[in-house]
């Protein structure tokens, strides 16, 4: 899926100057809101080549990318392409004594294998990210200062999903089955530390999973659990998990919810990393859970 933001201004500097400026990463690299740091930086004669490494914290977590230019047409446009994530396009024409500045962020984001829809909220973040660049451009060739120090901070919403799947399969086999934490956070994710308490309660283990190439790493926690019933699991980052199972014609009835209320975008944006939100994938994993119990069941009789 691609998804393009646009965001226009215009500069009270001429095309060349503007243009400059934006020849070398460093600048506008660091003309993002907030705290950064460029490095490795390699100026290619004729632009074509130009890269730089920038690191910040994005969603709570340390991030870093290496943006490459892939196209430079002098005065007129720089395509920057990242290591990971979007493509950025610098377009300049003349407006009056001045220039009239575009850019364009461009994501290709595949749905991740720990299923989350994960396109609208990098476009949400990303939006006021693109938005504070373009501001801080114009102030900074203009005047030499930020005119945005700080990303603006948004109120979040409570980010949900719920699924629930019929097993042929007797409630205390399906609950064995999913009270691993392997089964119901599905093969995509890696899970170690895993430290089973006795009654279930207190059971504690890690969680791993890659993002557009980016290791992200929580840790979860059993905070209820009644046998043959339910168990919630709560994430440092945020998203609590409730997976219950209850009988149904025989078999059982397993259903999974994840709930969290972020205080503000970026918080939402890592919260959704570990919610499994889209239909699809969520189907496949309920699915999934079912055919393994199911088989197992039928392998015990």
């Amino acid at each position: 899926m691609v998804e393009n933001l646009v965001k226009t201004v215009e500069i009270n500097a001429p095309v060349d100057t503007v243009f400059t400026f934006l020849s070398d990463p460093t600048r506008w690299m660091l003309a993002f809101p907030g705290d950064s740091d460029v490095t490795d930086v390699q100026l290619a004669p004729d632009g074509v080549g130009t890269s730089a490494k920038w690191a910040a914290r994005i969603f709570g977590i340390h991030m870093s990318v290496t943006h490459e230019y892939r196209e430079v047409v002098p005065n007129q446009r720089i395509v920057s392409k990242a290591s990971a994530g979007p493509v950025l396009t610098f377009s300049l024409e003349p407006a009056g004594t001045g220039t009239r500045l575009s850019v364009e962020q461009g994501f290709d984001i595949e749905t991740p294998l720990v299923r989350v829809p994960l396109q609208a909220l990098f476009t949400r973040w990303a939006e006021d990210d693109i938005e504070g660049l373009v501001a801080n451009i114009k102030s900074l060739v203009e005047t030499g200062q930020k005119a945005i120090l700080q990303p603006e901070k948004k109120p979040g919403h409570t980010l949900t999903w719920s699924g629930a799947v019929s097993i042929q399969a007797p409630v205390e086999r399906v609950f064995d089955l999913v009270k691993d934490p392997t089964v119901w956070l599905g093969p995509d994710v890696q899970i170690s530390d895993l430290k089973v308490a006795p009654e279930g309660v207190g059971t504690t283990f890690a969680a791993s999973w890659r993002i557009l190439g980016i290791p992200l790493k929580t840790t979860h926690e059993y905070t209820e659990f009644v046998p043959n019933e339910h168990f919630t699991s709560k994430a440092a980052l945020g998203p609590v998990f409730v997976v219950a199972v209850a009988p149904e014609d025989g078999g059982t009835r397993l259903s999974m919810r994840s709930d969290v209320i972020p205080s503000n975008w970026a918080d939402a944006a890592v919260d959704s990393l570990v919610i499994k939100l889209t239909e699809r994938s969520q189907e496949e994993l309920l699915a999934g859970i079912k055919a393994k119990a199911e088989a197992e069941a039928g392998a015990g009789q």
